[in-house]
C-alpha cells in the first residue's frame, strides 16, 4: 500500500502590534497653577507623572488626537502622528477663558497759571448708568471689574465739568488712565422766603449768615432771595424791635430752600 503523505504550511503566528507613548505638556497664558487640569489621549485620561507632565502608554500608531482643559481656560485640542513602537511629545498653550479686568485711574484738573495738576476728590466714575467707582482726597479711584475690551468711562461731580474717556481693559489684566478735567462752573442753591410779624405784617429784616461771610436785607416787603453753595448754613434774622431769630438750613446743589419767618415784637 502507497500512503501518500501531504505536509501543512503552518503559518507564522502575527507579530505583536508595537505600541508607543505621548507625553502633553500644558502651557497655560498665566503663570499661575492650573485648577483640574484634564488631558485626554484618544478619548481616555491621561495621567500626570510627577514634573506635572502627562502621558499615555500602549498607543496604537498613527494620528492620536489629544484634548486638554482647566478651570478658567478654554479647551485646546490637537492631533500628533505616533510611529509605531516610538514617541511623540506635544505642547498645549491654554488661553483663559475672557473676563473683565481693573481700571485704575487719577482724576486731576489743572489749578493756576502755570497750569499745576491738583487732585479731584469726589467724582463718580460711571459705566452706562452705573456708578462704579469715586475718587479719594488724591484723586485715585479703582473700578475692579470693566471689560474686557473698549470701555467707556463717564466721569463727573467734584466741582468739574463731565467728561467721557475711552479706555481699553484686558482680559484678566490692568489698565491705568489718568484723567485731565476742567473745572466747571458751580451749581448754587437758592434760598427764598419772606419774613414778617406774628400778626402777619412784613418786616424789613437783616440776614446773616456766618458760613457764608454774608449780610443781606430783606426787600420792604419782607421778600428775600439768595443764592449760595450747596452747604449747611444758620441763618439769623434781625429786625429793629423784634427778637431776633436764627434757622439752620441744609440746601444742595441746585436745591432751593423756600421757607417763611416770623418774628415776635420785643416787650416793652
Amino acid at each position: 500500500m502507497l500512503l501518500l503523505l501531504s505536509s501543512v504550511a503552518l503559518a507564522d503566528p502575527p507579530a505583536a502590534e508595537e505600541t508607543g507613548t505621548v507625553w502633553i505638556t500644558l502651557r497655560p497664558q498665566a503663570s499661575l497653577p492650573l485648577k483640574s487640569p484634564r488631558v485626554q489621549v484618544g478619548g481616555k485620561d491621561a495621567r500626570a507623572d510627577a514634573s506635572g507632565a502627562f502621558r499615555m502608554d500602549g498607543l496604537a500608531s498613527g494620528p492620536v488626537a489629544v484634548r486638554a482643559s482647566a478651570e478658567g481656560y478654554q479647551q485646546v485640542e490637537r492631533q500628533v502622528v505616533l510611529p509605531a513602537g516610538g514617541q511623540a511629545s506635544v505642547f498645549l498653550p491654554l488661553e483663559r477663558i475672557p473676563g473683565p479686568g481693573v481700571v485704575k485711574g487719577r482724576v486731576l484738573r489743572e489749578e493756576g497759571r502755570d497750569g499745576t495738576k491738583v487732585p479731584v476728590p469726589e467724582v463718580e466714575v460711571m459705566i452706562g448708568e452705573r456708578v462704579v467707582a469715586k475718587s479719594d482726597s488724591t484723586g485715585l479711584f479703582v473700578v475692579p471689574e470693566a471689560g474686557p475690551g473698549p470701555v467707556a468711562l463717564k466721569l463727573a461731580g467734584g466741582g468739574v465739568r463731565p467728561k467721557e474717556e475711552l479706555v481699553v481693559v484686558p482680559s484678566h489684566g490692568e489698565t491705568s488712565v489718568e484723567v485731565l478735567m476742567q473745572k466747571g462752573e458751580e451749581i448754587r442753591a437758592w434760598m427764598r422766603g419772606r419774613v414778617r410779624s406774628t400778626l402777619g405784617r412784613p418786616v424789613s429784616a437783616t440776614l446773616r449768615i456766618p458760613e457764608a461771610k454774608l449780610k443781606a436785607r430783606t426787600k420792604p416787603s419782607g421778600d428775600f432771595e439768595l443764592r449760595l453753595p450747596a452747604g449747611r448754613y444758620r441763618v439769623t434774622f434781625e429786625a429793629p424791635g423784634y427778637l431776633s431769630q436764627a434757622k439752620t438750613v441744609d440746601v444742595g446743589a441746585g436745591d432751593q430752600a423756600l421757607f417763611y419767618v416770623d418774628l415776635s415784637p420785643q416787650e416793652n
